[in-house]
């Protein structure tokens, strides 16, 4: 199985990033628009290899990073949000109004990453949460998901034609269904990350 990695050298020399940042931000916001899909609460973006980067080269440019290390480091952490064959990677952002309703609504909202499915047809697929983020208070409004699928799970959600992303949880129940587009790509990637 050949997974699409991230190397140092796909990593710009600060100097050369900072030459062509605003272009590339450009383009990224271009190619989140259409793998992000929302409910009322929660955003859901389907991360791919180019949005993986760029987040790599945002956060060594922002913290002006040089050492070599750290930036392996960097890579090695980010690089964990790939997706792969028979596997995506989600970051699911979760959208208040106001920091008000934030603080009110994140202790009912515990273990919320536990309860998020990605349903096809007669099928379901159980999000598993990034390990060691769960703990007994929801502390980030931003939880890293992976949806993995059997080869069997992979073979019959090629065939799909309405996939949606559902929250099951007792006060935050919500749907979305994923876009033609996007379902397109997505089951492209499923087999050739």
């Amino acid at each position: 199985m050949v997974e699409m990695g991230i190397n140092r050298e796909d990593v710009p020399a600060l100097e050369h990033y900072s030459k062509i940042r605003d272009s590339e931000n450009r383009a990224i916001i271009e190619i989140k628009k259409k793998r992000r899909i929302s409910t009322k609460t929660f955003s859901f973006l389907f991360e791919n290899r180019e949005i993986v980067l760029n987040q790599i080269e945002e956060m060594i440019f922002i913290e002006g990073i040089r050492d070599e290390e750290e930036i392996r480091r960097i890579i090695d952490v980010y690089s964990e949000l790939l997706p792969g064959r028979y596997r995506f990677s989600v970051s699911m952002f979760i959208e208040f109004e106001d920091e008000k309703t934030m603080l009110q609504s994140m202790k009912k909202m515990v273990g919320i990453e536990n309860q998020v499915f990605l349903v096809y047809d007669s099928h379901e697929i159980h999000a598993v949460p990034e390990e060691g983020r769960s703990t007994n208070n929801l502390e980030s409004t931003l939880q890293y998901l992976k949806f993995i699928f059997s080869e069997k799970e992979a073979d019959e959600f090629k065939s799909s034609k309405n996939v949606f992303i559902e929250v099951r949880h007792r006060e935050y129940g919500e749907s979305a269904r994923i876009p033609d587009e996007l379902l397109s790509d997505l089951k492209n990637e499923l087999f050739n990350p």
